[in-house]
């Protein structure tokens, strides 16, 4: 039985872009076999000189070589006069005359007519043009790709909450879906560019097998130029230069590039003529210090030519293990943030790509985080937590629809704008873009806010977009009472349970008396939120229209008896008011207000907090409690007194040979004569 062939690849081989330089193709093996040693060396020097290698011919063909040097007359034949075709290509002449590249592929743009001039914007660096996408063909316009000002995007447009309104079950919901309707007219773009099948695409294409949204541009600034990026959103198929990008994955684009959607729309990419090279320090000032994470440092900025104040994430380039984790950690966040704009996503302005780390530009949070915000007032009512809630259901509403999943929600990822708590949802460091029926398999997310699924071994890890509901309701848990569901603490040997052991099980109640005060539709929707079964876990659609959410009243006594009846089924009494003590997070974290920044005359100021500062004088390690002894019973005793009464035995306070006579001063002892009473 022959032996199977191997299974060769459908894709294309990756065409390189204008002015990269191709390896040289080996000869055929057919050719490297049947040639002459003598000559084998000889022949494949002369292919490596020539810029374009044509395939070789030998002996059994009707061509010689041109060079008479190369080729020798058989002995005993005179030599005839013939115009032979030439065995290879001659070299190219030195003076004048046109020669390709020394690729030996190039884009297809090269087979283009002349780019129209009529497409180019009269002064690109006035309008922030970093480029071109040229259609192929004659059936759209070009599109010009400029800087567009998406930050920030303003509060309210999706409805603004105060957590005491009642209103109808898909109040909310609607809301959300307005803000869409009219973000298509007159909304805040995003900062980049969407191709696909969406209405809300920059170009869109009417075709049944592209993608809502097929692939997204967007621009960076890398070592003081501008560059433009290609990420992927589809897995149907988004082609540069014939080459594979694949789903999440991004391409920095050359000029000339040619970039192809399923062979059913074709572009050209072309930088503008004056392409931009202000670095990251040419255009902001670095003016304080705001935070500091495990791969970023945030401080505040100023923009020079307006004037504007924004956060700036810095990310610093090392090497070494697990340092490419990081950068695709930074380039999913910034693709994601630049393919989405609404009320409740934090806005990234630009992005730079330096000698000395990554800058990302950012909607400035003058409140700083939802942690400090808890932590500060030991816990929220249950207005506030309601009004910020409405948003964030509505943020990953919108990031659900476009098959984003967060996999990283947390008191910080949660950032406030102002005292009216109108917040914004952060660090897409996590995200990953999903299919409509794909799972993700990635160990991610904070231990204390991740979802059961999650936790399952590798082979068996699927989850989707409702890890995100179950943060969210961890979020909630701890918004409402101060503390978190799961915790180490709760271990003992009542209950032995680890961490991950009450997550998987969604083992949780609501002590007493933390939770005497929080109504039952709020407990209600914990539980809905925190269902270990993901099949049984609410949807974040059904969370909009929960009765906490929208305001419902509660069940009456005068109400029908069926509804009474239902309305306690759903209730699960056993987790309700059991007595156990629980530590707040507020006793456990150290927040202050170091400083407090002024910015633009009429807008906010910004405070920079201080997190668990380090006590000075002790080696108490920095966000833990500090451990404190209770004095004992002799604390306020004399020490001299103390040292009187040691030595060997206990001192004799009555001698035997005075009859009930003491042997302290008089001074010291005040004999009462009053009896005591006898003991019961």
């Amino acid at each position: 039985m022959p032996a199977a062939e191997p299974e060769r690849s459908s894709l294309k081989r990756t065409r390189n872009s204008a002015g990269e330089d191709a390896e040289p193709k080996k000869p055929r093996r057919s050719a490297r076999n049947g040639a002459d040693p003598a000559t084998a060396t000889e022949q494949t020097t002369q292919v490596k000189k020539g810029p374009l290698p044509s395939p070789l011919t030998h002996k059994d063909t009707t061509t010689t070589d041109s060079k008479q040097s190369t080729v020798s007359p058989s002995t005993g034949h005179r030599a005839e006069n013939r115009n032979f075709t030439p065995l290879s290509s001659p070299p190219p002449s030195r003076v004048g005359g046109l020669s390709s590249p020394h690729a030996d592929t190039q884009p297809f743009s090269q087979f283009l007519p002349p780019a129209r001039i009529v497409y180019e914007v009269a002064d690109e660096e006035a309008e922030g043009v970093w480029g071109y996408l040229i259609p192929a063909t004659e059936t759209s316009d070009v599109l010009v790709l400029k800087k567009r000002a998406a930050c920030p995007v303003p509060s309210g447009l999706a409805g603004k909450p105060t957590g005491r309104q009642k209103v109808s079950k898909k109040h909310w919901e609607k809301a959300e879906e307005k803000y869409e309707e009219s973000k298509s007219l007159n909304g805040v773009p995003s900062g980049g560019y969407l191709l696909g099948r969406h209405q809300e695409c920059d170009r869109i294409i009417n075709i049944p097998t592209v993608s809502n949204r097929h692939c997204l541009l967007f621009s960076e600034n890398k070592y003081g130029d501008t560059i433009a990026v290609l990420e992927d959103l589809s897995g149907n198929g988004t082609y540069v230069n014939d080459g594979f990008v694949g789903r999440n994955k991004r391409r920095e684009l050359q000029d000339g590039d040619e970039v192809s959607i399923l062979n059913e729309a074709r572009f050209v990419f072309r930088y503008p003529r004056n392409r931009d090279s202000n670095g990251f320090k040419q255009q902001y000032t670095i003016l304080n210090q705001l935070g500091k994470g495990h791969f970023a440092t945030v401080y505040l900025a100023l923009d020079k030519s307006s004037g504007m104040r924004f956060a700036v994430k810095k990310f610093e380039k090392r090497s070494g293990p697990g340092e490419r984790s990081k950068i695709d950690g930074l380039q999913q966040e910034i693709a994601v943030l630049m393919g989405v704009s609404h009320p409740s996503m934090l806005c990234l302005k630009d992005t730079f790509d330096e000698s000395d780390g990554v800058y990302l530009v950012l909607e400035l949070a003058p409140e700083g985080e939802l942690f400090n915000w808890i932590v500060l007032n030991k816990k929220l009512s249950e207005v506030d937590t309601r009004k910020i809630f409405i948003q964030l259901f509505q943020g990953i509403k919108y990031l659900h629809e476009r098959n984003i999943v967060h996999r990283d929600i947390k008191p910080e990822n949660i950032l406030v704008m102002d005292k009216d708590l109108n917040i914004k949802l952060a660090d897409f460091g996590l995200a990953k873009i999903i299919g409509e029926e794909s799972f993700t398999t990635t160990l991610c997310g904070t231990p204390s806010y991740v979802a059961p699924e999650i936790l399952e071994q590798t082979n068996r890890r699927r989850y989707t977009r409702a890890v995100d509901v179950w943060s969210l309701g961890v979020v909630l848990y701890i918004c409402l009472c101060g503390f978190p569901p799961f915790s180490d603490e709760l271990y003992s040997s009542e209950n032995p349970y680890t961490l991950s052991q009450q997550i998987k099980m969604g083992r949780f109640d609501y002590p007493s008396p933390y939770w005497d005060s929080v109504g039952d539709p709020a407990l209600d929707l914990i539980d809905r939120m925190l269902t270990v079964d993901v099949e049984k876990r609410i949807s974040i659609e059904d969370c909009l229209q929960h009765p906490w959410i929208v305001g419902a009243r509660p069940v009456k006594p005068t109400d029908s008896t069926d509804g009474l009846t239902g309305a306690f089924e759903s209730l699960d009494f056993s987790k309700r008011k059991p007595q156990r003590e629980r530590t707040l997070l507020s006793s456990i974290n150290e927040i202050e207000v170091k400083e407090v920044i002024a910015t633009q005359p009429d807008g906010p100021e910004v405070k920079v907090f201080k997190k668990n500062p380090r006590p000075q004088g002790n080696g108490s390690a920095k966000g833990r409690a500090e451990i404190t002894v209770e004095p004992a019973p002799d604390a306020a005793r004399d020490p001299k007194e103390f040292m009187e009464m040691g030595g060997r035995g206990d001192e004799v306070l009555f001698d035997e040979g005075r009859e009930g006579e003491s042997r302290y001063p008089e001074q010291t002892v005040q004999i009462s004569e009053t009896p005591l009473p006898p003991p019961k």
